[in-house]
């Protein structure tokens, strides 16, 4: 296994930006997926809520490495923007008084991809070249359109949980029910604006139980470690939530057995997340739970490495299809690991 070196994570981070962003098209579309070391084998499929996980991805790694964007990665995030902005609408049920705007994605509206379209923009928001561009691609000036999209996600909040999926017409709340959507929601919210009375006791509550410890959920990790450093829950609440978070990660290992990159990626980037947290509040978490959860991703992140080459992840040992949310976790892990062990 090699060594998971400064160097080798900056250049799979660095690789794969340059990867994506050729992946983008010009009406701002990422070629969704293709077969590996070959991008004219184009495969079928497109994901809204991925595209704009891999616009946050694409726009944390020019922040956080730093890069220095040329003008053709900075055109291509602002197509990229440009196509999230197509796709938000006014809600047609939203209350006069509050007015919010809905991803709509095949005639019906995800709270988690709210919540990943607040992240990938906010994000975008924080590059100084890239900020001056966004407003055209926006139905309002940026701060508006992210208001008015926080405004949606806040409405979905139903007791300590969220309505996961509507008919974008009509407004009927549809059952579908995603393992992922809550924290995206929540981590989305946190990162693009203040916390409200009804944000605050959904994150206490949902904490409290557990939620997303069975799931082992990254987007959870993200949303928890926002809410502890923001003071939005106890630290107590915190510590113990996380501890069951990495617990269940390091105790219930089937995921690996599956031998697929982006199942290791997600619990990549959940440890490495809380371990970001920890360096940030030493002493917070337990030393030998921290110290087993330090070599358990480090094994994850040599074994990922099995399906990459050239800014490019594959989905596994059974298929060499690269997807843009293949790239997007297991690169986000690179990314972090690359924080945390930056002097």
């Amino acid at each position: 296994m090699p060594d998971i070196t400064a160097d080798l994570c900056h250049d799979v981070v660095r690789t794969s930006l340059t990867h994506l962003t050729g992946l983008v098209e010009r009406t701002g579309r990422f070629t969704y997926a293709h077969k590996a070391g070959d991008t004219g084998e184009v495969l079928p499929g497109y994901n809204l809520l991925r595209h704009c996980g891999t616009l946050w991805f694409m726009c944390r790694a020019v922040s956080e490495l730093p890069v220095q964007p040329d003008k053709t990665l900075i055109r291509a995030m602002t197509r990229a923007a440009a196509y999230i902005g197509k796709k938000l609408e006014p809600t047609p049920w939203a209350a006069p008084e509050h007015p919010s705007l809905a991803l709509v994605s095949k005639g019906a509206v995800k709270v988690g991809g709210l919540g990943l379209a607040l992240l990938a923009l906010s994000e975008a928001a924080r590059i100084p070249d890239l900020r001056d561009s966004l407003d055209d691609g926006l139905p309002f000036p940026l701060p508006e359109t992210l208001a008015q999209m926080r405004q949606y996600a806040l409405d979905e909040i139903d007791g300590d949980d969220f309505r996961h999926k509507r008919d974008f017409l009509t407004g009927a709340v549809l059952p579908f029910r995603s393992d992922y959507y809550t924290g995206e929601a929540i981590f989305g919210l946190l990162m693009a604006g203040p916390t409200t009375t009804d944000l605050t006791r959904a994150t206490t509550a949902l904490m409290t139980r557990g939620y997303g410890w069975a799931e082992q959920s990254h987007w959870m990790a993200y949303a928890s470690c926002e809410a502890i450093e923001r003071g939005v829950v106890s630290e107590g609440l915190g510590r113990d939530y996380l501890t069951g978070l990495v617990t269940s990660i390091l105790t219930v290992t089937a995921y690996r057995d599956r031998r697929e990159s982006t199942p290791i990626a997600c619990r990549s980037e959940a440890l490495s997340r809380i371990l970001l947290l920890e360096r940030g509040k030493p002493g917070f978490l337990d030393a030998d739970l921290l110290a087993r959860a330090k070599a358990h991703l480090e094994r994850d992140l040599e074994t990922q490495l099995d399906w990459y080459k050239d800014g490019q992840f594959w989905k596994g040992d059974t298929s060499d299809k690269v997807q843009i949310d293949y790239i997007q976790h297991n690169a986000t892990g690179f990314l972090q690991w690359l924080r945390l062990n930056r002097t």
